[in-house]
């Protein structure tokens, strides 16, 4: 069944996957900010490659973990837990950006505050009570907004986005 199903996503609705826009220029901020790119995803290797790329950040990205690096998915910590390590940091030099209750909670368990993005089809009160400590429409609008930002307000050394 699982086969199944990532063979209709990948065949019918993959070459329909546009990205959010503003990514790669607000990931370019935050390289011009000197802070060290994390991509923690659910999907697996494979797929995430190809979402760096339709996102146009593969290159904007410093590490990235998969599902395959971690023994349980969201909201359980392990995917951000893998990532600090590969990091090199601790989950308080961090921050996160989701787009539902599940990253923030992973997160949140990690040490990790999280920023919610209403992007991904969830409320601003979902967002909040899975832990986002703020939420922004989308990255267009953290990124207009990134200097008073969680990402600018210099509350982390090493941060993750």
């Amino acid at each position: 069944m699982e086969a199944w199903r990532s063979d209709l996503f990948k065949s019918k609705y993959l070459p329909m996957v546009r990205p959010f826009s503003a990514v790669p220029e607000l990931l370019r901020r935050l390289q011009d900010a000197r802070v060290t790119i994390a991509v923690a995803s659910s999907a697996k290797k494979a797929e995430l490659d190809i979402y760096l790329e339709i996102a146009g950040v593969k290159d904007l990205v410093d590490v990235a973990t998969s599902s395959e690096d971690a023994e349980q998915s969201k909201p359980a910590p392990d995917i951000f837990q893998v990532a600090l390590k590969k990091l090199g940091i601790e989950g308080d030099e961090a921050v996160a950006i989701g787009d539902t209750p599940y990253d923030a909670q992973a997160a949140g368990k990690a040490g990790i505050p999280t920023i919610g993005m209403l992007c991904g089809g969830f409320t601003e009160a979902d967002l909040r009570q899975g832990g986002c400590i703020a939420v922004y429409p989308g990255p267009g609008a953290l990124l207009a907004c990134f200097d008073a930002s969680p990402l600018g307000l210099g509350t982390a050394t090493s941060r993750e986005a």
